[in-house]
């Protein structure tokens, strides 16, 4: 059965397509958690698991998204539900659909406050705030701000309205051209922070920390957060790659684009991590993760070095969380357009609203509903568990099942574009059927924090 054609349109080139998937994959995990994993666990003890994982569990399941977005043509329900009846398949695989779609709504909601604060910090980086100022007094700042509804709804507020028109203007005019000056542009500032890092006299020492080969610091647990950060790393399970697909031309080297950026990611992370760590271990800081890390060291570590270097780093941040949020919001809108027989404007405003409704939630949850914990956790925290630990990983293995045991064969080789015994389609089918499947068994596990009960029980005495 030949490939259908995109009635949206396609990617101008190969390494189009590839500037706008780095775009959704060097997010801020690159920054503010895989070099911190790295660091903790072995260096490039880690680093040997994880890419392991990466090219052998990982990229079979990026490039079955992509796949099924070029033959879908379509939003992703209707896609898995028309696929289904042409492989005689039961309806009922359409649910891994709505999974996808509201993991990308939910993902999208809390990071676009994240990208408000990166903003926030961004203008007040250029204004000079940052420069010489004391750790007390940038975390002072940071909670000020987090605490502030109305300051975080404003920054929250201007991010949707930038993601919304991007993506209104369609797969070429606005996603493909963002990607095309935005990830670039994030390519040349980390490379410039790179070298702000090494006239520091710490690149060594943080050079040492992430690719320092260290086994004994591995460990089973180690071990568990490699594999599930190659996969996490990839933005699977939320739609995005198939949403992407949809706009894949029947002829495109989809091999050769998984691993241009899988290596891009990698050198990113590494770049750039390099780069933040050095930094922050030049302020006298012992890096940390996550927030505390990107809003509270960095400003200070940066700020040491003037305004010019502060701002870089804030505009590096912003650039990341826009390329990532466009994506998320791209397969709701393919939904919203197909579902209702609404324009992509009118769909792009009504999801980006929808969004930034249930935004707020993680909004207050930093402040008026601080208090509001229900099992220990703040709203922004079930949202972080739901996501991470349930809708990617669930939704990752039913669409790898889906392909490589439920499908027929013939037809999961017109997903492909090629014959039966065409010898790269059946080891890509051998790794879905058998390394993909197990990897993303093993994210799963971890995610509900079995991996974690297993690892106590071996340590135990």
């Amino acid at each position: 059965m030949p490939l259908r054609s995109s009635p949206y349109g396609y990617w101008s080139s190969p390494s189009r397509f590839v500037l706008a998937v780095l775009g959704i994959v060097i997010g801020l995990g690159n920054l503010w958690r895989l070099p911190a994993l790295v660091a903790d666990h072995g260096g490039s003890a880690f680093l040997v698991i994880y890419l392991i994982s990466l090219f052998g569990m990982a990229s079979p399941l990026l490039i079955n998204e992509w796949l099924l977005g070029r033959w879908m043509r379509s939003n992703i329900v209707w896609g898995i539900q028309h696929l289904s009846r042409v492989g005689n398949v039961a309806r009922g695989w359409q649910f891994f659909g709505w999974t996808a779609l509201i993991a990308a709504g939910l993902v999208l909601s809390y990071y676009a406050v994240i990208a408000g604060w990166t903003l926030a910090y961004a203008i007040r980086a250029g204004a000079g705030v940052f420069a010489d100022a004391q750790a007390s007094a940038i975390r002072g700042q940071f909670l000020a701000l987090a605490g502030d509804p109305e300051r975080s709804l404003a920054w929250h507020t201007i991010f949707m309205v930038i993601v919304t028109i991007i993506v209104a203007h369609g797969p070429r005019v606005g996603l493909e051209r963002a990607a095309s000056l935005l990830v670039p542009t994030a390519m040349a500032l980390v490379v410039v922070l790179f070298l702000l890092a090494a006239s520091t006299g710490h690149l060594d020492e943080a050079a040492g920390q992430l690719l320092g080969f260290r086994p004994g610091e591995l460990g089973l647990t180690g071990v568990l957060s490699a594999i599930s950060q190659s996969f996490y790393t990839l933005s699977l399970g939320v739609g995005v790659m198939m949403a992407y697909g949809v706009f894949m031309p029947a002829n495109a080297p989809v091999v050769r684009s998984a691993c241009a950026v899988l290596i891009g990611d990698t050198v990113f992370m590494l770049v750039g991590g390099m780069a933040i760590y050095a930094m922050v271990l030049a302020a006298g800081e012992t890096p940390r993760s996550g927030v505390p890390l990107l809003f509270q060291q960095v400003p200070q570590a940066f700020g040491e070095l003037g305004v010019v270097s502060t701002l870089a780093v804030f505009v590096l941040l912003a650039i990341l969380t826009l390329t990532s949020a466009i994506g998320l919001l791209e397969p709701i809108v393919l939904r919203g357009m197909e579902r209702f027989g609404i324009t992509r404007v009118f769909a792009a405003t009504a999801c980006g609203m929808l969004i930034w409704l249930v935004g707020l939630m993680t909004i207050l949850s930093f402040n008026v509903l601080a208090e509001l914990a229900p099992g220990g956790r703040t709203i922004a925290e079930w949202l972080l568990t739901l996501t991470g630990s349930v809708l990617f990983p669930l939704t990752t293995l039913g669409l790898c099942i889906y392909v490589s045991r439920m499908l027929p064969k013939a037809l999961v080789a017109d997903l492909w574009g090629a014959e039966l015994t065409d010898r790269r389609y059946r080891i890509w089918h051998w790794m879905m059927r058998y390394p993909a499947r197990i990897g993303i068994i093993i994210v799963l596990i971890d995610a509900l924090g079995i991996g974690q009960r297993l690892v106590s029980l071996w340590t135990q005495p």
